[in-house]
């Protein structure tokens, strides 16, 4: 199975919350993830921030970065191969990139949503 690397630019978290412009496109991307993972894939995500050295051990990212500077961020790697750059991808967009099929995640109910959003890293 090939490894899916994400990296993520700096910021607070991944799950959006902290960018309220970006949060609904980070919400998809990170259920996708979060799917992706529960169905047994490998999935790694590094962020900017807090796991600077990734960026730089990882040749293709490098590269990328020495190209198109921070704008290539998010990036989505299927093995050592950029499928996407800059943009966080909904569920069927990052299911063609990386050719595998990405469940729908069930619906959350309202009591679920706010204690999802309670319980931001933000706070």
């Amino acid at each position: 199975m090939t490894r899916i690397a994400i990296y993520d630019p700096p910021g607070c978290c991944s799950t959006g919350v902290c960018d309220p412009g970006l949060s609904d496109q980070m919400t998809q991307f990170a259920t996708a993830i979060d799917a992706l993972m529960k169905a047994g894939h490998d999935v790694a995500r590094f962020n900017m921030g807090s796991e600077p050295g990734a960026f730089v051990e990882n040749s293709t990212v490098k590269h990328a970065l020495d190209i198109d500077g921070m704008e290539c961020l998010p990036m989505v790697l299927l093995g050592e191969k950029i499928v996407s750059k800059g943009a966080y991808l909904n569920r069927t967009e990052l299911s063609a990139k990386v050719g595998i099929e990405i469940p729908s995640a069930p619906a959350k109910n309202e009591n679920q949503s706010k204690d999802a959003a309670a319980s931001s890293c933000c706070d």
